[in-house]
């Protein structure tokens, strides 16, 4: 492969059905509610980027 191919898919080793490159990551929420809760506590759930998200994880 190519350094540019690696760099996009290093680091990460999709197992037996999951998708064959790093998906991206986006939130619903079904309530302002629920959006208060996982605020709340943000280690209970991936609410933003900036905190963490299995996107991120996968890159570092």
């Amino acid at each position: 492969m190519k350094d540019e191919t690696l760099c996009l898919h290093a680091g990460y080793t999709p197992k037996n059905a999951e998708p064959r490159v790093v998906p991206i990551v986006t939130y619903v929420y079904d309530s302002i509610e629920e959006i208060g809760t996982v605020f709340d506590d943000p280690m209970k759930s991936f609410i933003y980027s900036r905190f963490a998200n299995p996107t991120v994880m996968a890159v570092e």
